[in-house]
């Protein structure tokens, strides 16, 4: 393990608002200059004008609301589809629309993104306007086929543009080309969200609540919060203000019935709730159901349900279905890690069985990726077509290098589509080896060859910040998370004692080599590596500070990040 310090950069644009010097170090090189990108008020969110086709979906989305339309909600199975859907059915009702439907697909059955079946069914329906959220962008088949049998397409998502565009009525993404829009980060949800603010801006124009007051927009934010968190989109400023705006109405107790009642069942303290929350309580138990082979989405259910009994039936059915998750995962895991441990040597690392859920496969990839700190892509399905996903590291972006397979074989990849850190595509089981020699040709063109992994650390800590007000400071700043990395400290301690918890986790009693500190840490996910170390070992360590809330009582954690013995 290598440690790399962040370098030290000029935060003296700061001075005047962040008094605390290692603070303001930590915030000037996650590269703000300016005090007011520091302001996560709403009041400072971006407006919603510069984004390319706004008005005209608005319009669109606006007439069909007044003239009683059939509107379709199309997401994804994913908790930032499943938010941004129940987001689009519960604000367009709000707004009055009398008639909105929604479809959210099958993992197993339908797979990803509006599709020609889909289309039909929505037609059959009575549809006239489809609304997608968190995809669209490359199903071109299904907007083409739905504008031949009368339905307009509005697509609004989030994921990478290709070099055309979906021939749908209008299109409104921040990745476009064309779109002015500052922020490139939002999640799916928060596209939508940004579209039924200028939905709402139009029928207040129009007349439609002259009599009556218009509904704040504000009252949905927990549902985008939850899907920015869960998507692991960048935090920017702008989804900063979202997400800290989001927590602050279910702290508040001012959020979806399904989000109370599923917090509830996690047995969350709403009132103190986090990003950490969000990420790993909340998003595995709405992400559950379409991880496994159900009949219906119990997710879209939950959070759509007005009635605190019926969601808590739901939420423990959610829960339910991610402890069979988890199942699943354990042993498809340790699976996978055998294959994979055949190709420590390679630059990356591509698994496939048969037998494996293809909703476990990112979940599979993300373990596998940070065992072996390289891109890695696990493929699951027993038929002619196999399914993967896959999970990057830095310097790799997956979307890019999809296209560029796509483009230098065409073919290979039947479907494909994601971001950055994560993707995925569908390709024929006798082109496997194809696809992972394309893989690995890739990595070896723009990643070292597998060497000692790295860790990046904002540097040591002084003994006087192992305290609960420090601690309570960095939490202040959060939400932490993809772009705006949580602060990660280093040291070297000697073990005074450990013990094993649940079989995978460790916690720890750490001193410092001059017995000036003593602290208790933690470890989850323990490698056996870790589990072999014994007191008197001495460690290096890369650990994050955070605030531990048990019984009205509070304490400050440490976690470690990344331990080595020396």
């Amino acid at each position: 393990m290598k440690i790399v310090r962040r370098t030290h950069v000029d935060d003296s644009a700061l001075e005047d608002t962040i008094a605390d010097p290692i603070l303001r170090q930590i915030l000037a090189s996650r590269g703000f200059s300016d005090p007011q990108d520091l302001d996560d008020s709403p009041k400072h969110l971006l407006h919603y004008g510069t984004l390319a086709d706004i008005d005209k979906a608005a319009d669109r989305f606006a007439q069909a609301v007044l003239n009683d339309e059939k509107i379709m909600i199309m997401g994804d199975y994913d908790v930032d589809g499943i938010t941004g859907t129940a987001l689009g059915v519960l604000v367009s009702r709000a707004l009055g629309a009398k008639h909105v439907d929604y479809m959210v697909p099958s993992r197993y059955d339908t797979g990803y993104g509006m599709s020609l079946d889909s289309v039909r069914k929505a037609k059959a329906l009575g549809t006239t306007l489809i609304v997608t959220v968190d995809n669209g962008i490359s199903c071109f088949e299904a907007v083409e086929f739905a504008a031949d049998i009368g339905i307009d397409v509005i697509i609004t998502d989030h994921h990478e543009v290709g070099e055309q565009m979906p021939k749908a009525y209008a299109v409104v993404n921040p990745k476009r080309p064309d779109c002015a829009f500052p922020s490139k980060n939002l999640c799916g949800a928060g596209v939508l969200f940004y579209l039924l603010i200028a939905l709402r801006a139009k029928l207040v124009q129009s007349g439609a609540f002259d009599n009556k007051e218009a509904p704040i927009l504000g009252s949905y934010l927990d549902l985008v919060a939850i899907g920015t968190i869960g998507d692991v989109v960048s935090l920017d400023p702008n989804n900063r203000r979202l997400v800290k705006a989001g927590l602050n109405r279910i702290a508040r107790g001012s959020c979806q019935t399904g989000v109370k009642a599923l917090s509830e069942v996690a047995r969350i303290n709403t009132a103190q709730i986090s990003s950490y929350n969000i990420s790993f309580d909340l998003c595995p138990r709405l992400n559950a159901a379409g991880r496994i082979v159900l009949d219906d989405n119990p997710s879209i259910l939950c959070l759509l349900s007005q009635d605190m009994d019926e969601a808590l039936e739901l939420a423990m059915r959610l829960d339910f279905c991610n402890k069979r998750r988890s199942d699943y995962e354990r042993v498809f895991l340790q699976e996978a890690i055998d294959k994979a441990c055949l190709q420590e040597h390679k630059s990356s690392i591509v698994v496939f069985q048969e037998n494996w859920l293809t909703g476990i496969s990112g979940l599979l990839a993300s373990r596998l990726k940070d065992k072996y700190k390289r891109p890695c892509f696990v493929f699951a399905g027993k038929g002619d077509e196999i399914t993967g996903s896959g999970r990057s590291v830095a310097n790799f972006p997956l979307a890019s290098i999809m296209q560029e397979i796509d483009k230098r074989q065409p073919g290979l990849l039947l479907r494909y589509g994601g971001h950055a850190m994560a993707a995925g595509a569908t390709i024929l089981k006798d082109d496997l080896n194809t696809f992972i020699d394309a893989f690995e040709d890739a990595a070896n063109s723009l990643l070292d060859s597998p060497s000692e992994y790295e860790v990046l650390s904002d540097g040591p800590l002084p003994n006087n910040y192992f305290n609960l007000n420090f601690a309570h400071l960095l939490e202040d700043y959060g939400p932490w998370g993809s772009g705006f990395a949580e602060p990660n400290f280093d040291g070297e301690f000697i073990i005074e004692d450990m013990k094993l918890m649940a079989g995978r986790h460790i916690r720890f009693r750490l001193r410092t080599d001059d017995n000036t500190l003593h602290i208790n840490a933690i470890r989850f996910r323990a490698s056996e590596e870790e589990k072999s170390l014994s007191p008197g070992c001495r460690i290096k360590a890369v650990f994050s500070l955070g605030v531990d809330r048990y019984n009205n009582t509070e304490k400050m954690t440490v976690k470690l990040e990344a331990l080595e013995c020396i």
